[in-house]
């Protein structure tokens, strides 16, 4: 955006694959600003800092200046983001990082970009020292492949209730002080936890957070703020991120399944409703990335309204106003998440449309992001950003959901065929694991290191479990265990963040709920048993509707075939009812396996 308060702007370029000779040639250092459409305090420093006309002047002269989006550039934000948004980081030309900052005010710039730039030119040993050994602790802090493996048991699992427990606040609900901060998987690894054990503290952590949690919902348009800055959820941050609410939507509805609540299952359909009026192309299909914290930040010369002037207005008023920018950028991970979320929302309420958009938009991600084998992050003008883990994972997932809520087989097979991408070209088939993204042979400085991201590596032990389950594919199961051994990082039972490694754990070393219904698809019965093994809860859980001619049926080392169709499998702690023949009596077996479905043996 241009500055009003100034005639000229930073020179803000792109980041490209030659920035590093661009940098070298002329003895600069990069200055790399990673900033997202809905950040405010980017907002912020766009118009104040980045606007200051010494600070332009000296950017200009004596830096090489990129602008990089967050959401658009993960690869990026996974090597340079400095514990927030905006990150202002400065970079030797080879792209190792030298020193950086979150937001700076326009004063405090001016003196960094004269104490680096001087640093640079006068004591390039000293800079040459300070990146190596800042590269040196990174890789120090990272688990040695000589620690003794793990073995996957209780211990683990021990010990991150402990933590939960220990970091749950008992009088505002969540976790820590503040700021307050949404933790699906905490909630998630607390469900399954409580359904084994019985421990009622741990799902009075989970219900008390989720009742908490309410009080970032905008009351007026629906939806869920991002954080809090305060110990009891007050003085919201109030962009709205599409993985946000699609973490948020599967914690309310699982909430709904334990406890029977109706306020839960409102919420998460609050959330439908405010999705369908700004974070969703309801013809095309897909979901929008984000909705920003602010109104006029986009805009030339307009003014900037902050959200706490504007999210505490009516309906009315907010119109008047105008309406907070909304990136309609559809990013295959995000939009794989949401998917599964719609799905959740169908199985458990019943709501054919949300069932109906999860299908329209996964045609339409598949048509428009998918290239040469795997998804791309997002597309403009073609496939940007292809092949990274978070895409592969959370969209595999959404099509593994897909063939559970429908028995469509080909989408399994489109999810197999993206699993099969990231054994291909991200397994480290050493230590096991995956990586960010595959080997860039021309990468220069942090694009060197390849990291196995543990919130991406978590989720495909789900989703490789998953797939053993109903493929009967043993590597799966293999690949799912090395991933977990891979990421068993230190401070995962020492952090709230661990929970998503306790989920991961729990799915690798549980006997799912396992639901096999053999029928056609178009039978009245076949649909009434269907939607009943779909709504049926327990937090680990695998549903299949396989047709009469994929028959005889091969569950773990047993074969089951019937005579007459429609029949049902249930399956639970390595034993498998008798076909069960009617919906009727599908819901009294159910309700006596269910108690014990998840339970510890």
């Amino acid at each position: 955006m241009a500055c009003e308060s100034s005639p000229t702007s930073i020179n803000w370029r792109e980041w490209s694959d030659d920035i590093f000779q661009i940098a070298e040639k002329e003895d600069k250092l990069i200055l790399l600003n990673i900033g997202a459409s809905w950040c405010h305090w980017c907002h912020i420093m766009e118009r104040t800092t980045y606007c200051d006309a010494q600070v332009i002047r000296i950017v200009n002269e004596k830096f090489i200046p990129i602008k990089v989006d967050a959401d658009k550039h993960p690869d990026l934000q996974d090597k340079y983001l400095l514990g927030g948004w905006p990150t202002t980081a400065f970079l030797v030309p080879d792209g190792r990082m030298l020193t950086g900052s979150t937001y700076i005010p326009p004063e405090a710039m001016i003196n960094k970009l004269k104490e680096v730039d001087d640093l640079y030119h006068q004591q390039k040993e000293l800079v040459s020292r300070q990146v190596s050994s800042m590269a040196a602790e990174a890789e120090y802090e990272r688990p040695s492949v000589e620690e003794p493996t793990p073995t996957l048991n209780g211990g683990t699992i021990k010990a991150l209730e402990n933590v939960l427990k220990q970091e749950f606040d008992a009088r505002n609900g969540g976790f820590g002080a503040e700021p307050k901060f949404i933790f699906p998987d905490a909630m998630r690894f607390a469900f399954i936890r409580y359904r084994k054990t019985g421990d009622q503290e741990l799902l009075n952590i989970a219900l008390r957070t989720l009742d908490a949690t309410i009080k970032l919902m905008d009351p007026v348009w629906g939806g869920f703020y991002r954080y809090a800055m305060r110990a009891d959820w007050s003085q919201p941050h109030y962009e709205k991120l599409l993985y946000v609410q699609a973490g948020v939507m599967d914690n309310f509805l699982e909430a709904y399944q334990v406890g029977g609540e109706n306020k839960y299952k409102e919420a998460a359909s609050g959330i439908k409703s405010y999705i369908a009026n700004f974070l969703s192309d309801q013809e095309k299909g897909g979901f929008y990335g984000s909705q920003d914290a602010d109104v006029g930040s986009h805009g030339d010369g307009a003014q900037l309204i902050t959200g706490d002037r504007y999210f505490p207005r009516s309906n009315k008023e907010r119109l008047a106003m105008g309406i907070p920018y909304v990136d309609k950028t559809i990013y295959s991970d995000w939009n794989g998440m949401m998917i599964s979320a719609y799905l959740r929302l169908y199985a458990v309420t019943g709501d054919a449309s949300a069932r109906d958009f999860a299908k329209k938009s996964i045609d339409r991600i598949l048509a428009d992001n998918f290239s040469t084998g795997h998804m791309c992050h997002y597309t403009e003008d073609g496939c940007r950003a292809g092949g990274f883990l978070s895409d592969q994972v959370y969209f595999a997932q959404a099509l593994v959901d897909w063939y559970q809520a429908s028995g469509e087989r080909s989408y399994l097979t489109k999810a197999e065929n993206l699993v099969g991408f990231m054994i291909a070209e991200l397994q480290d088939v050493v230590d096991g694991g995956f990586y960010f993204q595959a080997f860039l042979p021309h990468g220069m400085g942090e694009s060197l290191e390849r990291r196995k991201p543990f919130d991406e590596n978590a989720a495909a032990v789900k989703l490789l479990v998953q797939l053993y389950y109903i493929t009967g594919y043993k590597n799966y199961l293999d690949l799912a265990e090395r991933t977990l051994r891979a990421i068993r990082y230190p401070q995962i039972r020492e952090s709230i963040i661990g929970m998503e490694f306790g989920v991961a754990l729990e799915w690798a070393t549980t006997e799912p709920l396992h639901i096999i219904l053999v029928g056609r698809p178009d039978d009245a019965e076949t649909k009434e048993m269907f939607a009943t093994s779909l709504h049926a809860y327990s937090p680990i859980k695998v549903v299949q509707l396989m047709a009469p001619s994929e028959t005889p049926v091969t569950i773990g080392e047993a074969t089951y075939k019937a005579d007459e169709y429609p029949a049902a499998y249930v399956c639970v702690q390595n034993m498998c009812t008798p076909p069960v023949p009617s919906n009727h009596e599908l819901k009294k077996v159910l309700e006596d396996i269910l108690p014990r479905a998840g339970m510890s043996a």
